[in-house]
């Protein structure tokens, strides 16, 4: 039997999502990088995610966000990671980026897997996930014309900085 204690751990890059406005109310994207397609990573925060991983490597636990697609917004310090955690398992999207923080992050990890799956069937399980969460269908297929199918192609390229690539597919049920 597997001691609980000691499984392995899930941080999903999701839960570092910055809150969709500021204190003032202010959305936190300006206008120029909504309209530049830079909202990929404009609403993430890759420093919070660097500094936790550096806390668990330095200290050996830490505490990280959760994060929920249907309420938008982060809980900070709602995980926290055990030094029995022997496997910390650290999934999202921008890990394996070259700019700006993106590049310490991707240093820090042991291994680098990207699990590849065609991009159209990707964007098929988001229109799926957005419907689920309460966007009508035609707001749910523009975001995805609009945000998700670019930030995809974004990711795709940056596969080349894995270690492995595992190709996803599907089981009929």
């Amino acid at each position: 039997m597997v001691n609980p204690q000691s499984t392995p751990t899930l941080t999903k890059y999701s839960y570092f999502h910055l809150c969709m406005y500021n204190q003032r109310n202010a959305p936190i994207c300006s206008p120029l990088d909504l309209f530049q397609l830079a909202i990929f990573t404009c609403t993430f925060n890759p420093s919070l995610l660097l500094k936790c991983l550096q806390t668990l490597r330095t200290e050996g636990s830490v505490y990280a966000p959760s994060f929920d697609h249907g309420v938008g917004d982060p809980i900070e310090n709602d995980i926290f990671v055990k030094p029995q955690h022997k496997i910390v398992i650290v999934e999202g999207n921008y890990r394996l980026l070259e700019e700006d923080v993106w590049r310490e992050v991707r240093a820090l990890l042991d291994e680098k897997w990207f699990w590849y799956i065609d991009i159209d069937v990707s964007m098929q399980r988001v229109l799926k996930r957005h419907i689920a969460t309460g966007k009508e269908p035609d707001v749910a297929a523009w975001r995805i014309w609009y945000n998700d199918r670019p930030n995809a192609e974004l990711i795709m390229e940056s596969r080349k900085n894995a270690d492995l690539v595992i190709r996803s597919v599907e089981f009929s049920s």
